[in-house]
């Protein structure tokens, strides 16, 4: 990423998960899906936990000599959509796609005995900001 930003060049990444906001909710949707998939979320690339104060690529952005300034920012967000778009939703997330089209089937059916009609939605966005250090940065 460096290699493609000036130097003073800012780097910007975001996203988040999106997950039902009612913890009943969330309990009952990974109880349906827990026999097929342990997680529907993709595990941070470098180890850091959930909790962590700086998550990736944040954290790697301050290993890095090239970027200084790292900031973490969370901006909340919360949605309400149907329970056929959450499952529309679910049916991009590469945890359900990888799974076999019969079992996929089956988890969504059993992901939507669960769902109320209408889902509060959890979509916090992640912004992670790095500026790329001039050549004469320490």
């Amino acid at each position: 990423m460096a290699s493609l930003l000036e130097p003073g060049g800012v780097f910007a990444s975001c996203g988040g998960p999106v997950q039902p906001a009612d913890p009943a909710v969330e309990e009952a949707v990974r109880t349906a899906r827990a026999p097929f998939l342990e997680s529907d979320e993709v595990p941070s690339p470098d180890g850091t936990p959930p909790g962590h104060d700086m998550q990736w690529p944040g954290t790697e952005l301050r290993q890095s000599a090239l970027f200084t300034d790292v900031r973490q920012v969370v901006i909340g967000r919360r949605l309400t959509m149907s329970a056929g778009e959450y499952l529309g939703h679910l049916s991009t997330v590469s945890a359900y796609l990888v799974l076999p089209p019969v079992v996929r089937e089956r988890v969504f059916r059993r992901i939507a005995q669960v769902l109320p009609a209408r889902v509060e939605i959890a979509a916090d966005i992640t912004v992670h900001l790095a500026r790329r250090r001039h050549e004469h940065e320490p």
